[in-house]
């Protein structure tokens, strides 16, 4: 038996399956409206309405509508209409229905869950509602207030009512997390594949080893463990050596500005964004205090090489640039970054953070200068340690220079096992992760192929069910793909399936994408569910 599943309507025969429910509801057992021979009640703001349904078995078994008006049913309802002039965007609750057998909490909260979370992506400043005078209390519960007494309609009686959606009171949120955890209650497996940039999926030998018993980080052991990590990381990017310390993406490129300042100090460089992580780089730039120029082109483009050549002209002392942009799923041209470079004899940082381990780093190419990384992406770890990759040339240059301990990459180099504390189990894990993929130059390479295949196998799919990605297949990441969400209830959908996806974060919800990560322990099989879903007819699939 599936479980309870939450999303928008968005099918004919969910439909139609509630058009049926609206009938059997409002009138035959309410009789709001007369009955109809075809069983079958069509609301008159249909058009315009956006459904969200409970779904069992495939059945509808509740459903909720919402819409924006202008025109509101709840206007014939109100002492005084005019009210509704003073909201500045509201939005009209409608047809509240569920089957009688299914009449509890969960099923409740899920439907409103659903219109509120619809309605506050929407900048929508209140929610109106009609509400049967029987059940008044119970819309007051929830944080509706009256705007009038009932009104009759039909055998039935209804009362006015909103809920402010801004400056809503502290009782209210309590009420609207516990719609949240009700409807997640539900509908989320307790232990999904993770599609997520980060968290990833572990594999099971990696899990064992996060769980070993903490050791100490001077112990011979651990140093032991550490040294054969840095080997294994610096295979990965060749003629460069690594340093590791506790944090994350954003710290490793602190750690590679710092340095980039104690090494350049005023002298101008060049940062290159087309994306959510290269505009950190700009605002880590900044912050860090380095003197530089900005190139800025559309997100889910390439960057412009003549416009970058024309930049290089004026000779930049260093360069700064995401490899894999992690948010449009594009992966940049740094070979030819590398090669202009190296004719204008700048230094090169790159951010590696979701290329280390998926995308071969085409250092050869030119002066590679610093690079970071980390190991909760695509290695396949846990996520807690930071790595910044450094070259022989950098590392002369930096003798003499004054750094934070945090940021003191020479000295770190020059440290047998790690400056300061690295969890035990952090390492360990990382460890194993490298060992599984990384171990040798052939594993290496077919885990490039393993990833490039499942980022084709991914586009493919997401076209299949009508998704076109974000960015196209000659400049897109194996290991992650944006796109479009198609509905509003897609992410839901596919959490309710047994996976999850990205499309949380600010930058995504802003521009309504979603985003299919394979990074960690993914493999083909083990997403052949999640597209037979959303491509089978309704019904078919058990």
């Amino acid at each position: 038996m599936q479980k309870l599943l939450f999303k928008e309507a968005d099918n004919p025969r969910e439909l139609q399956q509630i058009h049926a429910l609206n009938h059997r509801v409002f009138s035959e057992e309410i009789a709001q409206h007369p009955t109809n021979p075809s069983g079958l009640l069509i609301d008159r703001f249909h058009g315009r309405n956006r459904y969200f349904v409970a779904l069992h078995d495939d059945t509808v078994i509740g459903m909720i509508s919402i819409h924006a008006g202008p025109d509101f049913s709840i206007a014939r309802r109100l002492p005084d209409p005019e009210v509704l002039r003073t909201l500045s965007r509201p939005f009209e609750i409608r047809l509240l229905a569920i089957e009688p057998q299914a009449r509890n909490r969960t099923v409740l909260a899920g439907l409103l869950w659903q219109v509120y979370d619809f309605a506050r992506s929407q900048e929508g400043s209140h929610l109106l509602i009609s509400g049967i005078i029987e059940r008044e209390s119970m819309y007051r519960k929830l944080g509706f207030v009256p705007l009038g007494p009932a009104v009759p309609d039909g055998s039935a009686r209804f009362i006015p009512m909103m809920m402010p959606l801004v400056d809503y009171r502290p009782n209210i949120l309590g009420r609207v997390e516990l719609h949240r955890r009700h409807w997640h209650r539900s509908t989320v497996n307790p232990t999904p594949i993770s599609l997520l940039p980060g968290p990833v999926n572990i594999h099971p030998r990696v899990a064992q080893s996060f769980s070993s018993f903490p050791v100490s980080h001077r112990s011979a052991n651990f140093i032991e463990c550490f040294e054969d990590v840095q080997g294994h990381l610096e295979a990965l990017v060749p003629e460069m050596e690594v340093t590791l310390f506790p944090g994350a993406g954003t710290l490793a490129n602190d750690a590679v500005a710092a340095n980039l300042k104690a090494l350049f100090g005023a002298e101008e460089g060049l940062v290159l964004s087309n994306g959510e992580f290269g505009e950190r780089l700009i605002g880590q730039a900044s912050g860090s205090g380095l003197s530089f120029r900005h190139l800025r082109f559309p997100w889910g483009t390439p960057w412009s090489l003549s416009a970058v050549e024309e930049a290089m002209k004026n000779r930049p002392a260093w360069l700064w640039a995401v490899h894999l942009e992690t948010s449009t799923g594009t992966v940049n041209d740094v070979k030819i970054l590398l090669a202009m470079a190296r004719l204008s004899g700048s230094a090169v940082a790159l951010d590696c953070v979701s290329s280390l381990g998926a995308v071969p780093i085409a250092s050869e190419a030119g002066p590679l200068f610093l690079a970071s990384g980390v190991s909760g992406k695509s290695l396949g770890s846990y996520a807690g340690l930071a790595f910044v990759f450094v070259s022989k040339t950098c590392k002369s240059l930096l003798a003499g220079k004054t750094l934070c301990t945090s940021f003191d990459l020479l000295n770190m180099l020059r440290t047998r096992g790690p400056v300061s504390t690295v969890p035990s189990p952090s390492l360990f894990a990382l460890a194993c992760a490298l060992q599984e993929h990384y171990g040798s130059s052939a594993s290496i390479r077919h885990r490039f192929e393993d990833y490039s295949s499942l980022g084709k196998y991914v586009r493919r799919e997401l076209r299949a069910i009508g998704i076109e990605p974000l960015v196209p297949d000659e400049i897109a990441a194996p290991n992650i793909t944006t796109f479009v969400l198609p509905t509003a209830s897609f992410s839901s959908r596919c959490l309710a399936a047994g996976y999850q996806i990205a499309s949380e974060s600010n930058y995504l919800r802003a521009r309504n994408w979603g985003q299919i990560a394979t990074m960690g322990d993914i493999t083909t099989p083990s997403l052949e569910r999640l597209f037979q879903i959303f491509r089978a007819p309704v019904g078919n699939v058990s």
